[in-house]
């Protein structure tokens, strides 16, 4: 059991539904439940709405009021947004209609567009569980092959075991803290500089290893470490791996990077595969061997500590969001430094977007 607050699989379920394209999604429960995952997603382009239940749908049930509910967001979407195909919605449980049994599924064959519902509520532990029944759910409706379905769902299995076994879900409770390491792996690079105006050869690599859009934010570090020095650049970056949207991601920053000037050594996987593409990163930094590893987004996922078998004395930073992984990054990482907000701070944006790090960097005379 965790003490701590952890995300929610309604939540997940959300953002799993956006990705895979859906014109609206619709949340069956009380008017206040995931209101900034709602608000959030708004910013990214999806229309959320919800059923509203009140204390009376709580005894009597609401399907009738979902029903109605759909076909308002239906001729909504058909006024704002026309189009030929048809519209594909995401029905969305909660803790309040899950608990009185509402049956979403019985919802599909009333309305001749797509209907994907999620069964979900936040009692289900991991958020996880939410993304893989919004996979079921895309399935089912026709929306994605079995083949797809499958990887997608090994990734999610794969995230879990990453922050059960060395992040945020570690630990029955795992501490906060604001405060990081930014100003001593500031010092490095100084030191790094001045080595380097010695005539020292001094390696640096940099990972980027994040999770979908936050990529806007965590490729920030690379794209300012590589303006001061050169470095070998390895990241999840692959733009034929993933849904539609996940791809796009993938290809603006590599485009983004292309016009700074910088490349990508190493390509390592898709966005939507950081649970499991440390494991390549980690092996072409022992080929490389560097002196400093900055690895950036989800740096739990690489067992970086691995790296100290070749060279005992290899600096290592982690680079992620959220104050209470500072902990767990140290406890495998020389320094750990942390990005707040990182999520919100991308939803809705298509280039990189300026990191903490990369701000703090940018002002530096080396």
């Amino acid at each position: 059991m965790i003490l701590h607050p952890r995300p929610s699989p309604i939540a997940a379920a959300m953002y799993q539904l956006r990705d895979i394209g859906v014109d609206a999604i619709i949340l069956h429960g009380p008017s206040g439940c995931c209101f900034r995952t709602a608000r959030l997603l708004e910013i990214d382009g999806i229309r959320v709405f919800t059923s509203a239940m009140g204390e009376n749908d709580f005894i009597f049930g609401a399907m009738d009021k979902l029903r109605d509910v759909i076909a308002e967001v239906l001729e909504y979407l058909k006024k704002e947004t026309p189009k030929s195909e048809k519209y594909k919605i995401g029905i969305v449980g909660t803790c309040a209609s899950m608990i009185i049994g509402e049956d979403l599924e019985s919802l599909i064959d009333d309305f001749d567009d797509i209907i994907i519902p999620v069964d979900i509520h936040s009692g289900l532990v991991d958020n996880t569980v939410g993304a893989i029944r919004a996979m079921d759910g895309a399935l089912n409706a026709g929306l994605i092959d079995y083949s797809e379905y499958e990887r997608q769902k090994k990734m999610l299995v794969c995230a879990t075991d990453v922050e059960k076994k060395r992040g945020m879900a570690k630990n029955r409770y795992l501490k906060p803290t604001y405060e990081d390491d930014l100003e001593k792996f500031m010092n490095i690079l100084k030191e790094t500089d001045s080595k380097r105006k010695q005539g020292k050869d001094v390696k640096i690599a940099c990972v980027l290893n994040a999770k979908k859009e936050t990529a806007y934010l965590f490729s920030d570090p690379l794209l300012e470490l590589n303006k001061h020095f050169e470095c070998t650049n390895i990241a999840n970056l692959d733009e034929n791996i993933g849904f539609d949207k996940v791809r796009a991601d993938a290809k603006n920053i590599l485009e983004e990077f292309s016009k700074c000037g910088f490349k990508i050594d190493y390509i390592t996987g898709g966005l939507d595969e950081y649970p499991i593409t440390g494991e390549k990163a980690l092996d072409y930094l022992k080929e490389i061997n560097p002196d400093i590893v900055v690895v950036s987004g989800v740096p739990h996922a690489l067992l970086i500590e691995n790296l100290k078998e070749i060279n005992p004395d290899v600096i290592t930073v982690g680079i992620s969001d959220g104050p209470r992984l500072y902990h767990p990054i140290k406890e495998v990482y020389s320094y750990g430094i942390i990005e707040l907000d990182a999520h919100a701070k991308v939803l809705g944006k298509k280039n990189i977007v300026k990191s903490r790090f990369g701000e703090i960097l940018s002002f530096m005379k080396f």
